[in-house]
């Protein structure tokens, strides 16, 4: 039976057609704020895209929520970044060697570099602005140690990074 809320009723069929308005509404709301979520994450991305167009995504997330929950302390990652084939390789080591104070391991006939280095969201700005960058990728390594390179030059053809 279904109850109309708008016309005059008994008491108890008021309360009830309060109480049915109330889930409707509570149930809106919530769909509402999925729906804020939603939209705020997919604006979060767009501005990953504008700002750091060459950064995974993945990484720009993980930094962000190790920065919230610890804000005084810069984790350390392996970076890894891949340039265009034609860059002078020399040059890409001694900038990083020159920004880091770390000396990356070089793979992939010199277009793949690896080192491990405090991450900061400025630096990952600077390696996504550089020309001759393609992609940076990066993994939580807590400490000065890591494991090496391990990040595919082909992964950045899986959608994040818009081809030029």
């Amino acid at each position: 039976m279904q109850m109309n809320c708008k016309k005059k009723v008994r008491r108890r069929d008021s309360q009830k057609c309060s109480y049915s308005l109330s889930v409707k509404l509570l149930l809106k709301s919530k769909l509402s704020e999925l729906s804020e979520i939603r939209r705020v994450f997919e604006g979060l991305h767009t501005l990953y895209e504008i700002h750091l167009p060459k950064v995974h995504p993945k990484l720009i997330h993980d930094l962000m929520m190790r920065r919230r929950n610890n804000p005084g302390k810069d984790p350390f990652y392996l970076i890894e970044v891949f340039t265009k084939p034609e860059i002078n390789s020399e040059e890409m080591r001694t900038y990083i060697i020159r920004k880091t104070g770390m000396n990356p391991t070089i793979h992939d006939s010199g277009t793949h570099y690896a080192f491990n280095n405090k991450l900061t969201l400025e630096f990952l700005k600077e390696l996504s602005d550089l020309k001759d960058v393609i992609a940076v990728y990066g993994d939580y390594m807590g400490a000065v140690t890591g494991v090496g390179a391990s990040h595919d030059h082909r992964e950045h053809e899986h959608g994040w990074i818009k081809e030029e």
